[in-house]
């Protein structure tokens, strides 16, 4: 963090996992980042900009959805220009090119639910990941809250397909009674279950929690309904998603 116009925030991060250069900013700044499921890999970018919606931009490289939430009256030792919490949703595994303005960045590389994608368009032989189903399905048993998010997230991609077990223990975590592990179990469950995972979505959307709702609009895809029910909820950001995704789907004579 510098005083120096237009570039008061610094971030350069060499081969770091990306919920380690998330939380960095996040204690840095003062501002709340929530996410769900991240894509594994490690990062490496740098990014300046005078605020952290740029800076964010710059490090997930358009490849996320993100959602800010602005304070109605920034206390007087935050800067008026930063949001009070951002949420990272829906992240897109296409390669895109980096914001030139605001930020530099020398590669981002994720493994997603299919490969570990490498923005110089290199390709590596790798070796066949060893099956962790058995071991996260325990792990998502565990007391710890932050080891069942985890396992429940790794389970969306490491998971044997078509395991009764897997499903059992996504849809159980539904129901956790930790909050970041109800958002990775709906996340989880609607991209390994797709269509069927409407139900889960459609209960989601009454969950006490923010996050957890936005997953479930996140997530909603084509579900008209739960879009619009999602336009009533009582926190701005599920609103202002909802009525993002119903007009991405609708034809302008059709939304209102």
């Amino acid at each position: 963090m510098t005083e120096d116009t237009g570039a008061e925030l610094q971030l350069e991060a060499r081969q770091a996992p990306l919920a380690q250069v998330l939380n960095r900013i996040a204690t840095q700044t003062g501002v709340r980042i929530n996410y769900s499921v991240l894509p594994e890999g490690l990062v490496t970018a740098t990014c300046v900009g005078s605020t952290v919606k740029q800076v964010l931009e710059c490090l997930l490289a358009h490849k996320a959805d993100l959602i800010f939430r602005y304070p109605s009256q920034a206390a007087k030792t935050v800067s008026p220009k930063q949001p009070a919490e951002v949420w990272v949703l829906g992240a897109k595994f296409d390669v895109n090119q980096t914001n030139s303005e605001t930020c530099i960045s020398t590669g981002f590389q994720q493994q997603a639910t299919q490969k570990l994608v490498d923005v110089k368009m290199d390709s590596a032989q790798t070796e066949p990941e060893p099956d962790e189903t058995n071991e996260l399905v325990e792990m998502a048993k565990s007391e710890n809250p932050a080891e069942r998010a985890e396992a429940i997230g790794r389970l969306m991609a490491a998971g044997r397909k078509d395991d009764a077990s897997v499903k059992e223990a996504l849809e159980t975590a539904l129901s956790d009674k930790d909050a970041r592990v109800r958002v990775q179990a709906i996340f989880s469950l609607s991209q390994r279950e797709g269509a069927g995972a409407a139900a889960a979505l459609r209960e989601a959307i009454h969950d006490t929690d923010e996050g957890v709702r936005l997953t479930a609009v996140d997530r909603a895809g084509d579900d008209v309904a739960l879009l619009q029910q999602a336009l009533t909820d009582e926190a701005e950001s599920v609103r202002e998603l909802a009525a993002m995704r119903l007009k991405s789907i609708s034809k302008p004579n059709d939304f209102r």
